[in-house]
């Protein structure tokens, strides 16, 4: 198989199953174990909860500045000269007065309070609309990171079954080299045969090093991305081959999470743009004032308060231009809004079709595999009846691998396609069991050549199409 085939193989969404000989064997963690560490561990889930807790404090701190505030402060003042009345400075007076202390101490304790400021209570609005997609946007994150993590799975299980085939096309092309160098040894066979023979284990080592390559990467992948070292592969899933509900069932849900999250957003524009109109309102607030201080003044009195009531009212070119910059930024997100239910549908409806193709391509993969096997079988018995050529022999084992290898792929983007569609949707992002077996797999899969010297059995081919209950209507 060409090193460029295998390459196209891993840079695809994912991988599929491969049958072998079935022996009892544990498959790695579930699919539902790597999505819970991703969005508890994984960095895109961390940043999203500190964000989450940015905005809620943003929020209050927009609450604030609608609530009462208190102000305490005190001043010590050393004054170059002080200033007094003595006594009998004014009929009646009995003491003297402080008007500047030399050395002055003042305590204030003012209290304000505000009473109507509408812009700042849209601009309140505001901030809690977009705390609250910002704790939605926890979903869209979780819904990414599913995407992510669920092709980073079956790319590392389909990667496990394709290095599982590549043994297996090892071991019978070394098994076919043992067999042609016997027949060689006694005179039935030409060195050509034998060289045809050697180029063939020779390429099939080369499969098994990008296999294994492949298989390294995508299980740091997704260690990477759900903060789990994935265990070994030896069960692959088995996919029933059902069709999904109809197209029409899962476009008519519209409370996904981006939904969900543009919604707020738009809630918050349209609050942003009535604090900036807002801003060309008058404000009322009142504010209470005590005083303490050795500055007595002509009252005599060390402690005095003061009350106000404050109406405030300013109108500028630049608030009047902010109101108009903020109604064109909620008509932004009207359309920011509805772009986005658009690609929720576009997604849904492509994921749709690619179940639909997956299904036709992975029913093909599956006879082309076993067809092939049967080919393989064939040209070794045309080989030892005399009636083919080495060539025909090592051509039928390299075509067998490389249908294998599709019918991993095929598996696989089916596998994933399903996955994709639930995500789209706003589904859980597990297939439900119904669709699906799984077979074991082991490496120990010998197929000796048959011959007088070496035996030789035929390659498994892959069992009908399981049937089981059909999909349930999301």
């Amino acid at each position: 198989m060409p090193h460029k085939y295998l390459l196209s193989i891993s840079s695809k969404l994912a991988f599929g199953a491969l049958v072998l000989t079935a022996q009892p064997a544990e498959a790695t963690q579930p699919l539902a174990e790597f999505l819970a560490g991703a969005r508890s561990q994984s960095f895109d889930a961390r940043e999203q909860e500190a964000t989450i807790r940015q905005r809620d404090w943003e929020a209050e701190a927009a609450r604030g500045r609608l609530l009462p505030s208190f102000l305490a402060r005190g001043t010590y003042t050393h004054n170059q000269y002080g200033a007094e009345l003595a006594p009998g400075t004014f009929p009646g007076q009995t003491e003297s007065l402080t008007l500047t202390p030399q050395n002055q101490l003042d305590a204030t304790f003012q209290l304000d309070i505000p009473l109507v400021d509408l812009a700042s209570h849209s601009r309140f609005v505001q901030s809690k609309h977009l705390a609250k997609a910002t704790q939605l946007g926890r979903e869209t994150t979780a819904t990414d990171l599913e995407r992510a993590v669920t092709q980073a799975y079956y790319t590392f299980i389909g990667a496990a079954a394709l290095k599982h085939a590549a043994e297996r096309s090892l071991k019978i092309a070394n098994e076919n080299l043992e067999y042609v160098t016997t027949r060689s040894q006694l005179g039935a066979a030409t060195e050509l045969d034998r060289e045809r023979a050697i180029s063939n284990v020779e390429r099939s080592k080369q499969d098994l090093t990008d296999a294994q390559l492949i298989s390294i990467t995508a299980g740091r992948n997704l260690q990477t991305l759900s903060g789990l070292t994935a265990s070994p592969v030896s069960e692959y899933p088995v996919d029933d081959l059902r069709q999904e509900a109809s197209l029409e069932s899962w476009m008519a849900n519209q409370d996904t999470p981006y939904d969900r999250v543009q919604k707020e957003l738009s809630l918050a524009a349209q609050a942003a743009k009535k604090a900036s109109a807002r801003a060309l309102l008058p404000t009322l607030s009142a504010s209470a004032q005590e005083r303490i201080s050795n500055a007595t003044g002509f009252t005599g009195q060390a402690a005095s308060y003061t009350l106000s009531a404050m109406l405030s009212w300013r109108l500028d070119y630049g608030t009047y231009s902010t109101a108009q910059a903020q109604a064109a930024a909620a008509d932004v997100q009207t359309i920011q809004a509805e772009r986005t239910r658009r690609n929720v549908a576009d997604t849904i409806f492509e994921a749709y079709h690619r179940v639909e193709a997956s299904i036709a391509k992975s029913r093909s993969a599956r006879a082309e595999a076993e067809s092939a096997q049967k080919a393989a079988q064939l040209s070794m018995d045309r080989y030892q009846a005399g009636a083919v050529t080495q060539l025909d022999v090592t051509q039928s084992q390299r075509d067998a691998f490389q249908a294998d290898a599709s019918r991993i792929k095929a598996d696989a983007d089916l596998a994933y396609a399903r996955v994709l569609l639930r995500i789209a949707a706003g589904k859980p992002a597990t297939v439900p069991p119904s669709t699906s077996k799984s077979i074991p797999v082991s490496s120990e899969t010998s197929t000796p050549a048959s011959s007088p010297e070496v035996q030789h059995s035929t390659p498994s081919t892959p069992p009908a199409d399981p049937v089981d209950k059909p999909l349930p209507t999301p």
